[in-house]
C-alpha cells in the first residue's frame, strides 16, 4: 500500500500556491500576495504547523492537539506564528461566539463555572442549552479565561478557503484530494500541465465566490436569517452576479429563497422569483400569475418565452402550459404521448425492476435485435465525434489535473467556440461507413482515457458501432448538432431501448407507475427533429405462458458462495408449461466435498473427480439459459452461486428471477413448511432422489407450473398473451 511522505501536506500547500502563482495571481488582493510571500519565509517547522491549522475543518484549534513528530519545535514555530500575526486568541464577541460555539458540554460547564454565573442550567441539561446559556452571557465573559485561552484561530484559513475555490473553480475542494491522488485513490489526469485560470478578473472570482458561499450557507441559516437575506437580494444591497458562475449560484439562490420564504411572505417571494433567470423560478411565477388571476399578464409572459426561448424546457413548459390554458386543448404533451404510445407488451413480474432486459429478451424471441443503451450511447458517440475539440484544444484547456468536464461544456458554449471544427467534421460524416471508421479510429486511440462525460465499456462501444452502421446519418449529423449547441440540454432523457432491424428505432419504456419526465420528453422531441424513429412502449405485468423459464437446482460442497464451490447443475427449459429442454452436469468443485455434504447429496470426491471445471461449461450455462427467467427453489441460493462462479471467470451473469418458495407462499398458502421435500410431499409431487440437481429441478418443474396455474386462474385477464 502507498504511504504519504512526511510533510506531504506542505507539499501539496506549495502546489496551490504554484497554480495561484502561475495563473491565478491577479485574482488575488495585494494584501493575500504579500502574505503568501510572508508564508514563504517562514521556517519549515511554522509553515508545517500554520497549514495543519488552517487545513482543519473547525476554525478553531486546541493547541494540545497539535503535536507532530514532524514539527521538531513546536514551541518556537507557535510563538513565531503568533508574534508575526498568523494566530490569534480569539477577543471580540464575534470571535468569542464562534469559539464558544465549537466546545463541547463539558467545556461550556467549566467556563460558566469558572465565571460564577447566576442560575446556569442544570448539569443534566442538553448541550443545546448550556449553549445558549453561555451566549446569552458572552459580554461577561473573560477572553483570558484558561479553557478559551487554549484555542486559537488563523484568519489565514479564509484566504485558505478562497485559495482553494481559485484552484478547484467550486467550493468543496480540499488538500486531501492531492493526498487521495498521490495514494492512488483518485485518478487525475497527472500528465495534464497546469492551465488556465477558471475565472477572467478578481472582480469576477470574488463574486462567484461569494454567491457560491450564499447558497452553500442557506440549509444552515435559520428562519430569520433566511428572510434577512431575501431582502437584501431584493434589495440589492449584495453586489450585482460578475460572471457565468456567479450569476448561475445567484438564479439558483434567488429561486431557492423564493421557495424558502414563501410561506411567510408571498410579495418577498415574487420577487425574488422575478429576479432569477432560473427556468424553475419563470415556471413558478407564471404559475403563480395564472393562479392569481392575472391571466393576460401571464399570457404576455409566456408569448415572450415563446418568440424567444432560451431554455429547452422552459420553452416546453411554455408551449405546454398556453396550449393548455389559452387554447381548447384538455391534455399536456406528456399526456398526449403517453396515450398514444399504443397496446402495452405484457411482461412476467420477475421483470420488476428490469422492464428493459424484459423488452430486450422480448424483441430476442421476435428475432429483432436490441440494446439496452440510454444516455451512455449519445454521450459516447459525441465524445468520440469531438474528442480532440472536448478535450485536446488548447482553446479548451483545463484549469489543473482533477478536472474532467471540459470549460466549454460546462458554460454550455461548445458550438460557439469550436463552430468551424464542428461543422467541418460533421460534413466528413457523409455515410454511415465513414462514420462508423472515424468512430472505430477515436475509441481505440482514446479508449481508457478518463473523463467526466462518458464511460468505457466494450459493451458500449458494440452498441455505438451497430448504431453507426444503421442509423440514418442526416439523422445522426442533425442530432449532434443539437447537442453541440445545448449539451447540458441534451446530455440525457433518451430512450431506453434502441433496436436495430435495417435501421434504427428508439424506445422509451415506461412499466406501470412510471411517468415520462419532461427531460425525457424534450429529448425524445428533439431526436425526431432529428430524423429518428422514437416511441413511447407501456409494459404491464402479466404471466405469460409463452415465456421461456429455466428451471434451476445445484449442489455444492456448503453454504458459502464466497468459499464454497458447486458440485452438480441441473437446468429445465419450460416453455407453456412443457419441458422443452434440459441440460445437467456434474461439477469437479477443485476442492474436497466435505463428508457431511456426501451424506446429504450422495456425491463424493471419486463421482466428481473426472467431471468439467465451472469454466468448462460456462458458456453452455451462459446459453441455455439467455433469454429466460431463472427460477429456482430458494433463488437467491442458486443464482448466487453461479453468479460467484462467473464473476470468477471475470464474466457478469444477469437474469430477471422468480423464487417459488416465496411464490409457493403467496399463492399455495397453508403449509406449514416451504422446504422443497416437505412441499411436494404436501402437494403428492414426485421427489426421488432429493438434493440430487436434476430430480429437485424436476420436482421444482412441477410446483412452478402448480404457482403458475394458481395464477393465471386467480388472474383470467393475465392468460392473455401480447399479440
Amino acid at each position: 500500500m502507498k504511504t504519504l511522505p512526511e510533510k506531504y501536506y506542505l507539499t501539496h500547500f506549495f502546489e496551490l500556491l504554484d497554480y495561484l502563482t502561475q495563473t491565478s495571481w491577479g485574482l488575488l488582493s495585494d494584501e493575500q500576495r504579500e502574505k503568501i510571500n510572508e508564508f514563504k519565509r517562514l521556517s519549515q517547522d511554522a509553515q508545517c504547523l500554520l497549514v495543519r491549522v488552517i487545513n482543519r475543518k473547525r476554525n478553531f484549534v486546541c493547541d494540545t492537539d497539535l503535536v507532530y513528530e514532524e514539527i521538531t519545535d513546536y514551541v518556537q514555530a507557535y510563538q513565531t506564528l503568533k508574534i508575526c500575526g498568523w494566530i490569534s486568541h480569539a477577543t471580540s464577541n464575534s470571535e468569542l461566539q464562534g469559539l464558544i460555539s465549537e466546545l463541547n458540554k463539558t467545556q461550556l460547564i467549566a467556563l460558566v463555572k469558572d465565571h460564577t454565573f447566576d442560575e446556569p442550567p442544570v448539569k443534566s441539561a442538553k448541550k443545546a442549552q448550556w449553549l445558549d446559556y453561555t451566549l446569552s452571557q458572552l459580554e461577561s465573559i473573560n477572553p483570558a479565561s484558561a479553557i478559551l485561552q487554549e484555542y486559537f484561530f488563523s484568519s489565514f484559513k479564509a484566504d485558505f478557503s478562497y485559495f482553494l475555490f481559485l484552484f478547484f473553480g467550486k467550493l468543496g475542494g480540499a488538500l486531501s484530494q492531492f493526498s487521495m491522488r498521490d495514494l492512488g485513490v483518485m485518478q487525475t489526469q497527472n500528465q495534464r500541465e497546469q492551465g488556465n485560470a477558471h475565472f477572467e478578473h478578481r472582480e469576477e472570482a470574488l463574486s462567484a465566490y461569494q454567491y457560491c458561499n450564499l447558497y452553500s450557507e442557506l440549509k444552515l441559516l435559520s428562519h430569520a436569517s433566511l428572510v434577512e437575506n431575501a431582502r437584501k437580494l431584493v434589495s440589492g444591497e449584495y453586489t450585482h452576479p460578475e460572471g457565468q458562475l456567479a450569476k448561475l449560484k445567484y438564479d439558483h439562490l434567488c429561486y431557492k429563497l423564493a421557495n424558502l420564504v414563501a410561506s411567510e411572505d408571498n410579495d418577498l417571494s415574487d420577487a425574488l422569483l422575478t429576479l432569477s433567470a432560473h427556468p424553475k423560478a419563470q415556471e413558478k411565477y407564471i404559475r403563480q400569475l395564472y393562479a392569481k388571476g392575472q391571466h393576460d399578464k401571464c399570457k404576455e409572459l409566456i408569448e415572450q418565452l415563446l418568440d424567444s426561448p432560451g431554455d429547452e424546457q422552459l420553452l416546453f413548459f411554455a408551449e405546454d402550459f398556453y396550449r393548455l390554458k389559452f387554447t381548447q386543448s384538455r391534455t399536456s404533451l406528456l399526456t398526449d404521448m403517453l396515450r398514444d404510445s399504443g397496446a402495452p407488451i405484457a411482461l412476467d413480474e420477475a421483470y420488476v425492476g428490469y422492464v428493459e432486459q424484459g423488452l430486450v429478451e422480448y424483441y430476442g424471441r421476435l428475432e429483432v435485435q436490441a440494446y439496452h443503451c440510454e444516455n451512455r450511447l449519445w454521450r459516447t458517440l459525441f465524445c468520440l465525434s469531438f474528442w480532440h475539440e472536448l478535450f485536446e484544444d488548447s482553446r479548451n484547456a483545463f484549469s489543473n489535473e482533477f478536472e474532467r468536464t471540459p470549460k466549454c461544456i460546462k458554460d454550455n458554449s461548445f458550438y460557439q467556440v469550436f463552430e468551424v471544427e464542428i461543422e467541418q467534421r460533421l460534413s466528413t460524416f457523409s455515410s454511415s461507413s465513414q462514420l462508423l471508421n472515424w468512430l472505430v479510429k477515436q475509441a481505440s486511440e482514446k479508449f481508457g482515457s478518463h473523463n467526466r462525460l462518458m464511460h468505457w465499456h466494450p459493451d458500449g462501444l458494440a452498441q455505438l458501432f451497430e448504431f453507426a452502421k444503421q442509423a440514418p446519418i442526416d439523422a445522426v449529423c442533425k442530432h449532434l448538432r443539437a447537442m453541440s449547441k445545448d449539451f447540458n440540454g441534451l446530455k440525457d432523457g433518451y430512450p431506453d431501448l434502441m433496436l436495430c432491424q435495417n435501421s434504427v428505432k428508439f424506445i422509451e419504456v415506461k412499466a406501470p407507475g412510471d411517468s415520462l419526465r419532461r427531460n425525457q420528453l424534450i429529448t425524445i422531441k428533439k431526436l425526431i427533429e432529428s430524423g429518428f424513429d422514437v416511441s413511447v412502449q407501456t409494459v404491464q405485468w402479466q404471466v405469460q405462458p409463452d415465456q421461456p423459464y429455466v428451471i434451476v437446482d445445484i449442489e455444492t460442497t456448503g453454504g458459502k458462495k464466497e468459499h464454497d464451490k458447486i458440485t452438480e447443475i441441473a437446468m429445465v427449459k419450460v416453455l407453456n408449461g412443457e419441458i422443452v429442454g434440459q441440460w445437467h452436469s456434474l461439477i469437479n468443485p477443485q476442492r474436497r466435498i466435505p463428508r457431511y455434504i456426501t451424506e446429504l447429496t450422495g456425491i463424493d470426491n471419486d463421482m466428481v473427480s473426472d467431471a468439467p471445471i465451472f469454466s468448462e461449461v460456462i458458456d453452455d450455462i451462459d446459453a441455455f439459459s439467455q433469454q429466460a427467467i431463472f427460477v429456482a427453489h430458494n433463488v437467491n441460493f442458486d443464482f448466487g452461486f453461479i453468479k460467484a462462479e462467473f464473476a470468477r471467470q471475470e464474466r457478469y451473469f444477469k437474469r430477471a428471477k422468480l423464487c417459488t418458495v416465496q411464490l409457493g407462499r403467496k399463492w399455495l398458502p397453508g403449509h406449514a413448511s416451504y422446504s422443497l421435500g416437505k412441499i411436494c410431499q404436501d402437494l403428492g409431487i414426485a421427489l426421488n432422489g432429493h438434493h440430487r440437481a436434476l430430480n429437485d429441478a424436476m420436482a421444482t418443474v412441477e410446483l412452478f407450473n402448480l404457482i403458475n396455474q394458481k395464477r393465471l386462474s386467480d388472474n383470467p385477464q393475465e392468460a392473455k398473451s401480447d399479440q
